[in-house]
């Protein structure tokens, strides 16, 4: 429900405006009691795209997200899964470190928020195994 009603604000102003916002926008839903997750990737003239496993917004995304695949597998722990995704952003040409990042991850057991931030050592550490 969310997701639409981004959608249809982002499809209006895309339609009616002389200028229109270029935003996209990511909804995450997290499933509880056996429900899947859901991610819904709202481009910039409201298209909402259902994505599986993992997305890519912004810049060079069709590239990254084809990186990305090559690196990435189901069930992938949150170390490695990291790497694949720093490793796909980055590209062939650079590197990129914990210092380059601002990082959240999908917390159930973080209340109601439900990304968790990770911060510098921790970054470090996941990024480094």
């Amino acid at each position: 429900m969310l997701a639409n009603a981004y959608a249809q604000t982002l499809g209006q102003v895309f339609i009616h405006e002389m200028k229109p916002m270029e935003v996209e926008i990511l909804v995450a839903e997290m499933g509880y009691e056996g429900h899947p997750d859901q991610l819904f990737h709202i481009l910039y003239d409201g298209t909402v795209v259902d994505e599986e496993n993992f997305t890519v917004l912004g810049g060079e995304a069709e590239t990254i997200a084809e990186r990305l695949k090559e690196g990435f597998s189901e069930g992938m722990e949150l170390g490695a899964a990291l790497r694949a995704a720093v490793k796909a952003l980055a590209g062939p040409e650079r590197t990129l470190g914990a210092g380059d990042l601002e990082v959240a991850h999908l917390a159930r057991s973080n209340g109601r928020r439900a990304f968790k931030r990770i911060v510098d050592g921790e970054l470090e550490q996941l990024l480094s195994a």
